[in-house]
């Protein structure tokens, strides 16, 4: 991951199929009127589904195999009864970490390759495997996920997605592992193999395990400029620009886009510049995403099923642009949605976090955290009563949920001065909120008065 660019590179400018379709028809979320949550409804015939995701907090187990590390500079966060503490130094580029149990901790380097394990505390200097990349700009060893994360599992599949040569070629490709909770990652299943070029940016690479047990993926645009980045005579669908659910084989499960002559069937989203980071409400199941923007409009989304983000036409709210939705390339199935908020000045948004955990107060339970690369400020949202966007009331100016100047942003800054830059943010298995720095950090937040800088 480098610090963002502004310099956009578009390519590939080509006539293609214009895609036609009947009513859009898909599964949607409404409020369910008994409990304020999110539910989805299986059709818009009137049947209704209910799936409720219950919420299922982090264990709030205190972890006490962590060594607090001095820290001379430590982050300052606005609330003084947390803290900042840093747990883990040493790493070498992060891009993204995932917990297996609580006391294991896969995280993966970005431009050697090599995946590393932290085990009770401690950081194993053998690495648990090392594979080719190609590292410069934003591409290399991008994303981990675990599957198979219960506590009677012996064996659990992890995925890694990194950008790997192949002859004189770039390919961003997602592996499937199987790992014994001990020795080396095993196996090395090629499960999806996705362009890499033009790029070298924009490569997209986190993963999540899903509430339904899929693979989700991101994939940025490659600086390419097709019909998937909403360019109607442009070429057809090429992998880029999309959020993918996928099953353990790389096979598309079930999402609804669709046309003619043309394979949608990996994708859940599309009309994505490019992401770091996104998240599932544990208490309805519902992706959000965080997406860069070029010199303005990083954005927050709600991602639901075949949700059209809307690059390249549109960053920041429709209504800016002097455009409306039919401007865009419609997909059956999609739909097109402003953003929940966006910051005006890009400021690298990276990774975002739902707090699945009590452990920090009512304040944070449920609610979100997002970071940023180019200042290292964590930001901190709290989201409404239907869980249907952000609850800014009361901050004067973000009524148009945009942050257009340094005194509106100011009111969404939590934390300040994360070295490097914030690559990951999770919820650990002990209740506490993870934040993991390109600069080789890792930071946990916890409850308690900040005590002096350790010198």
């Amino acid at each position: 991951m480098e610090r963002k660019q502004t310099i956009i590179i578009f390519f590939f400018a080509a006539a293609a199929l214009l895609i036609t379709g009947q009513s859009i028809v898909f599964s949607f979320w409404e409020v369910h009127e008994k409990n304020n949550r999110l539910v989805q409804k299986a059709s818009p015939s009137g049947d209704e589904n209910d799936n409720v995701i219950p919420a299922q907090f982090s264990s709030g187990n205190s972890n006490n195999t962590f060594q607090v590390l001095p820290d001379p500079t430590p982050p300052t966060l606005s609330d003084p009864n947390i803290r900042v503490e840093k747990v883990i130094a040493g790493l070498e580029s992060p891009t993204s970490m995932a917990f297996s149990d609580s006391d294991d901790i896969i995280i993966t380097q970005k431009d050697n390759g090599i995946v590393r394990l932290v085990s009770n505390g401690v950081l194993h200097q053998q690495p648990l495997l090392q594979v080719p990349v190609l590292n410069n700009s934003e591409r290399g060893l991008l994303g981990v996920a675990i599957a198979n994360t219960t506590i009677d599992s012996s064996t659990k599949t992890v995925f890694l997605y990194y950008t790997e040569p192949v002859g004189d070629q770039a390919r961003n490709r997602i592996y499937r592992y199987e790992w014994n909770g001990m020795n080396n990652l095993t196996g090395g299943q090629l499960i999806l193999d996705l362009p890499g070029e033009p790029g070298p940016n924009h490569n997209g690479g986190k993963m999540q395990i899903g509430p339904d047990g899929m693979l989700y993926a991101v994939k940025g645009d490659l600086n390419r400029d097709g019909m998937l980045q909403n360019v109607r005579d442009g070429p057809l669908p090429d992998d880029t620009s999309v959020i993918l659910r996928v099953d353990y084989n790389g096979n598309g499960v079930g999402n609804v886009l669709s046309a003619l002559g043309v394979d949608l069937s990996k994708y859940y989203a599309y009309g994505v510049r490019n992401s770091f980071g996104f998240d599932f409400d544990p208490l309805t199941g519902i992706l959000w995403d965080a997406e860069d923007g070029p010199a303005d409009f990083d954005e927050i989304n709600i991602v639901l099923p075949g949700f059209n983000s809307g690059w390249n036409r549109v960053m920041g709210p429709i209504g800016r642009e002097g455009i409306t939705p039919q401007d865009l390339v419609q997909f059956q199935g999609s739909h097109y949605a402003d953003p929940v908020f966006s910051w005006l000045r890009s400021e690298g948004i990276t990774d975002m976090e739902i707090f699945n955990s009590s452990s920090l107060g009512e304040r944070y339970t449920y609610n979100m955290f997002v970071g940023d690369i180019n200042n290292g400020n964590l930001y901190f949202f709290t989201i409404n009563s239907n869980r249907t966007g952000l609850d800014l009331g009361g901050i004067a100016g973000l009524e148009d949920l945009v942050a257009d100047n340094n005194e509106e942003l100011d009111a969404v800054i939590f934390g300040r001065e994360f070295s490097g830059g914030i690559t990951d943010i999770e919820t650990g298995p002990d209740g506490y909120l993870y934040i993991l720095t390109l600069a080789g950090d890792l930071y946990r937040i916890v409850p308690g008065a900040p005590s002096a800088p350790a010198l």
